[in-house]
């Protein structure tokens, strides 16, 4: 999304301090990460998992694994699913797969979303016990929804607990002057912890040298790592002779400071033991990155979902959820001219020092000139006017100072506290887009695997000419593919509640933009009160000047 496109009302070429493209790239579905989306999958975790009576069998002590399971396929006996596939079409759609099975068409759908799970037609027996469970839950709903919220509230406060995005950076980064490389020159970068990490040994200065490469590793790495996680964006890369441009170099460096301590102060990437290597290992990344072997499975490997989780999660969660996912776009937008408002503000500001410059070394100039047009056998008082122009000139060499100051608070303070909720921003929606390509499952056309198969089953009973061994195949097909939804099913709900602990701490981010505008405020204020007081000793010394020649 580039908002300062040619038709921009902000205007275009020379004038614009951005990065053509989006400095804040995006991630790209053909990534490394192989995160195509399957054209029969479904990204949705809502209703379905009630209908099926998961829920109602949560709370207990009872295994995970035995509640997905059970709460999808009831009794194991094949009976369950005789009647199974009368009312599918109405919910898969109405596309016939190769062997004659009834695939849905792949839709755009949200998280709340009733069709990730196409209800089985379970036997009557099984339908009156979910029913009478369900029942039983909604008599104790009054005190079961309180405790429940009361569970989540506790469990969204100890989360937002962990993050702290207000504390101080702890990782600085330098640019080394020399540069390297034979053909294509590269920038060093000094990269320097101000704290020691826990369970490391650091170098002596705690510094390590790194390039833009190696920092482009470590977050493919955190993508692979961490799906589902807040991982903020790299600043761009540019080659050839673009690549010396020094206010490219420093916008590329302000954006690595940025992304290595949005990193540092995430409470789950600050333990990863690959960010520990990039931050105090002193040998050269690249070259350790060939001889090591480190693990880049995501972090839902050999992992299940908690009872608990399950039990207190609420619907409106998952609408909260798409409604920031609809406004995040719009909220970049209007950031993004917010932070180039600042920025132009900083170019203005920079301008008027420059000018005052020149109207006073004009002034020195004009001082000499003064004599011949005015003089002073004529008329005294042209002394007295020049006299005050040493007086206008201080007044100019002091506001210029005020402000290149401004100028440079503004850059070095200012504006990477708001550019620093523009990363987090687009830290959140590459998390929405990776949602939408990765988070899909094929929990629908297992179930449907399933029942043709067990289809099979019954129509094989009381058939003599039927093999043993074709039966145990098909019975053993049906065995793996429930084991697989119910994996499927754990990994589902361990992104939900992945998901979930990102968007509440995100909620701290809001604390952000407190402290943004205090800053803006506050710098603004202190430099007009500068600026006042001069022009005001000015309008003094000036007052006193004749106005005629009595």
């Amino acid at each position: 999304m580039n908002i300062f496109g040619e038709s921009s009302i902000w205007g275009s070429g020379d004038n614009r301090d951005f990065i053509s493209g989006n400095e804040w790239g995006t991630p790209d579905e053909n990534s490394s990460l192989g995160a195509g989306s399957n054209g029969f999958m479904s990204t949705t975790l809502e209703s379905g998992l009630n209908n099926l009576g998961i829920t109602g069998g949560l709370g207990t002590s009872q295994d995970v694994d035995e509640v997905l399971e059970q709460s999808v396929w009831g009794d194991s006996n094949a009976d369950n699913h005789e009647q199974a596939g009368s009312d599918n079409s109405a919910l898969v759609g109405n596309q016939p797969s190769s062997n004659g099975a009834t695939i849905g068409h792949r839709r755009e759908v949200g998280i709340t979303d009733t069709n990730l799970f196409s209800p089985y037609n379970f036997n009557q027996d099984q339908d009156q016990g979910t029913e009478s469970q369900r029942k039983q839950v909604q008599g104790g709903s009054i005190s079961g929804d309180d405790e429940s919220s009361e569970d989540l509230n506790d469990w969204l406060e100890s989360v937002r607990k962990t993050y702290h995005p207000l504390d101080p950076d702890t990782v600085v980064i330098e640019e080394i002057p020399e540069r390297e490389g034979l053909l294509f020159k590269h920038t060093n970068y000094l990269v320097k912890n101000l704290v020691d990490l826990p369970n490391t040994e650091p170098s002596k200065d705690r510094s390590v040298i790194r390039r833009y490469s190696d920092f482009v590793w470590l977050q493919e790495v955190l993508l692979k790592r961490y799906p589902f996680r807040l991982i903020p964006e790299l600043p761009p890369k540019r080659i050839g002779s673009q690549n010396a441009d020094p206010q490219f170099l420093e916008r590329r460096r302000k954006g690595l400071v940025r992304f290595i301590n949005l990193v540092i102060k995430h409470p789950v990437l600050n333990k990863d033991d690959l960010i520990l290597t990039f931050l105090t290992v002193p040998t050269d990344l690249s070259s350790w990155r060939k001889q090591a072997s480190y693990d880049t499975t995501d972090e839902f490997t050999d992992k299940k979902i908690s009872s608990g989780f399950i039990k207190m999660w609420q619907k409106k969660l998952s609408e909260q959820w798409n409604e920031a996912d609809a406004s995040i776009d719009k909220s970049i937008e209007i950031w993004l001219k917010i932070t180039f408002l600042l920025e132009r503000h900083e170019r203005r500001i920079k301008q008027i020092a420059h000018e005052r410059n020149i109207m006073r070394s004009l002034l020195n100039d004009f001082t000499q000139t003064t004599p011949k047009l005015y003089p002073v056998e004529h008329s005294s008082t042209i002394l007295d006017i020049t006299n005050q122009f040493n007086v206008i000139g201080k007044h100019l060499q002091t506001t210029t100072e005020y402000n290149e100051q401004e100028v440079d608070a503004s850059s070095t303070s200012l504006v990477p506290k708001f550019k620093i909720f523009v990363d987090v921003l687009f830290s959140l929606k590459g998390l929405f887009e990776r949602y939408r390509i990765m988070a899909g499952n094929n929990v629908p056309q297992l179930q449907r695997r399933v029942e043709i198969n067990s289809e099979k089953l019954q129509t094989m009973k009381g058939k003599p000419d039927v093999s043993g061994a074709e039966y145990d195949k098909i019975r053993t097909a049906i065995q793996r593919d429930k084991k697989c939804i119910v994996l499927e099913l754990n990994r589902a709900w361990l992104i939900r509640q992945c998901i979930l602990e990102e968007f509440t701490i995100f909620q701290e981010t809001q604390f952000i933009i407190t402290r943004a505008f205090q800053a803006w405020s506050k710098l603004n204020a202190s430099f007009a009160g500068l600026k006042l007081n001069e022009w005001e000793k000015l309008t003094d010394n000036l007052m006193d000047l004749p106005l005629s020649f009595q």
